[in-house]
């Protein structure tokens, strides 16, 4: 039986999606880091800004049950955060953060700090930074200047960037030879339904429109490859380099006849 054109897409969004949500341990326990890296406990929790409240939470909750000795919120003003200020606004549990001309990194704070019961002072809070390149960039430079470098860090980030964000960690701490292990909070998936596709994590408020959604799955292949136009080493030099599975690479050749405009790398919605 000849699959159907809409089961098609949503198998290859589904392909890119998982390769994309990078996991270095099954999940988040000391079990897991002691049968991966052979420690009980990383150094620190570094949660990275987006638009899904949701994802510090998990972050805030690790870093609780003592996953980690520290943790830090690393995020400034980018095209995330207007996305996360709406799923602030629209959802009760969150009727008394403060979203007025404040960072990714400051908003985040203050829901784990509420919801989470975590003492504010506890939070290393860097709120500089717009992009995954840049987040490496200025989490690392906050953590020299406090002389706290940790020697091993989990990351924890929206899944459309979590493998980007891991090769930006990668390329700008290769000097402090810190463990760096990466942690999709969740892994969207995704199933043909009589509206198109929605997502079988629908318990999850906060989840990306179609629309943004598709941008940031079909924006991140042309970013990671490595060439002269990607961010790798033979590009602009941004991210470590990635090996993208063949698998995947037919998935998005395959999707870019349907969604043409992600041929070659454009500006975030």
């Amino acid at each position: 039986m000849s699959i159907s054109i809409e089961s098609q897409i949503v198998n290859d969004i589904n392909n890119i999606i998982t390769f994309l949500s990078k996991r270095d341990i099954n999940d988040l326990s000391c079990k897991s880091l002691v049968d991966k890296f052979g420690i009980a406990q990383a150094d620190m929790i570094i949660i990275l800004g987006n638009s899904i409240p949701h994802i510090a939470e998990i972050g805030a909750k690790a870093y609780k049950n003592g996953l980690a000795k520290d943790i830090m919120i690393v995020g400034g003003i980018g095209h995330s955060t207007k996305y996360l200020i709406e799923n602030v606004l629209k959802d009760t549990i969150y009727k008394d953060i403060n979203v007025i001309d404040r960072s990714e990194a400051d908003i985040l704070s203050q829901i784990i700090a509420t919801r989470e019961t975590i003492e504010q002072n506890k939070i290393i809070i860097e709120s500089k930074s717009t992009n995954c390149g840049s987040n490496a960039y200025e989490a690392l430079k906050l953590l020299k200047e406090k002389g706290q470098i940790p020697e091993s860090i989990i990351l924890i980030q929206d899944p459309t960037m979590q493998l980007r964000s891991h090769a930006s960690f990668l390329k700008k701490w290769i000097e402090e030879k810190t463990l760096i292990i990466s942690y999709c909070p969740f892994i969207p998936q995704l199933i043909v339904s009589e509206i198109g596709y929605e997502y079988i994590n629908n318990g999850i408020n906060g989840l990306w429109s179609k629309d943004r959604f598709i941008d940031l799955i079909m924006g991140e292949i042309p970013r990671l490859r490595d060439d002269t136009n990607g961010y790798g080493p033979r590009g602009k030099g941004f991210i470590s380099h990635v090996d993208i599975p063949k698998e995947v690479s037919a998935s998005y050749e395959r999707l870019v006849s349907t969604y043409s405009e992600y041929s070659k790398i454009k500006n975030r919605k």
